[in-house]
């Protein structure tokens, strides 16, 4: 006896086939729906605010961009302003041993160069269906911190909004982006937010010619990590010693209207990187670039992204 089959070998008529092999195909057809249910069900799981909520905040976020824009000596990039915003670093990292909800919250001047506050913000949902953000001091001992007001947050149009409960600050948190004006930490004269994007994390390397050491080696200085708001890294030696040349990745907003990402050379180390510090080189590649590299025949860099919020 035999089976009918399509070209692509599926089954079409079970006339004939034997009991066993229907029996395999039913079990086999089972597993598949059991996988694809597993599935969809994780997925809307996924869906839920509180899950959006939290996949959008973890993680690293810097208004690198913003600083740059308001403190850049060139004409065409510069967005002018009375009160340029502090570089500031934020951190929020899940803490799932302290409960489901819970977030360690770090925020540095610069990239992470000076802790500013540090606490802890636990989420819960409301009776009407919203969500509100309370703090707590991260250790019990040592001197009292002052801690941000309760948030609540509500979801509108793909996007959370979150106010004070004094009512005197407000927020916005996006995918990539979150906006905040408060008074607190991040109070402002002229009621202008600060603006964080969203870090992305590249592996990469730096490859560095060894003339000096013998004639035609190289050196890869590599498993480097950088985020693409301004960190940046300086070339090492295997006895300790930095090398001439920094690495730097950043986005940036070109004559104002265009978003890009640069990879940079500089000859400074990363301390002393400002906003106008001239790189010796540079390459560049559209915001969502998952991977970008530079040649300039001394020192070659290449990065590839790990994780993308």
């Amino acid at each position: 006896m035999q089976c009918a089959f399509d070209k692509k070998g599926l089954a079409t008529s079970w006339k004939g086939c034997s009991k066993k092999a229907g029996r395999a195909f039913s079990r086999h057809k089972l597993v598949v729906i059991m996988l694809l249910g597993g599935l969809f069900m994780a997925n809307l799981r996924a869906q839920t605010p509180v899950d959006v909520f939290a996949h959008y905040l973890s993680g690293e976020w810097d208004n690198f961009q913003q600083c740059w824009t308001e403190n850049t000596e060139t004409e065409s990039h510069r967005v002018p302003t009375a009160h340029p915003h502090r570089h500031i670093h934020s951190v929020f990292e899940r803490d799932t041993a302290a409960g489901l909800w819970v977030w360690r919250v770090e925020h540095y001047e610069g990239n992470r160069r000076q802790l500013l506050a540090q606490y802890t913000m636990r989420l819960r949902e409301l009776p009407d269906g919203q969500w509100q953000t309370d703090f707590s001091p991260m250790r019990a001992e040592g001197q009292p911190v002052p801690l941000p007001t309760p948030i609540r947050w509500r979801l509108a149009e793909n996007a959370f909004i979150g106010q004070t409960l004094d009512g005197l600050s407000s927020f916005v948190l996006k995918k990539d982006t979150f906006w905040l004006l408060d008074t607190g930490l991040f109070a402002r004269p002229d009621q202008e937010p600060y603006r964080f994007l969203k870090c992305r994390f590249f592996r990469g390397w730096i490859q560095y010619p060894m003339e000096h050491v013998r004639p035609d080696s190289i050196y890869f200085y590599a498993g480097l990590t950088l985020h693409d708001q301004g960190d940046a890294v300086q070339l090492r030696f295997p006895d300790g010693s930095n090398g001439e040349y920094t690495v730097e990745l950043t986005q940036l907003v070109h004559s104002r209207r265009t978003p890009i990402m640069k990879l940079a050379i500089y000859t400074e180390p990363p301390e002393r990187l400002h906003w106008n510090s001239r790189a010796i080189a540079y390459t560049w590649a559209d915001p969502a670039a998952r991977r970008i590299g530079i040649n300039i025949r001394k020192v070659v860099s290449g990065w590839t992204l790990i994780s993308d919020p």
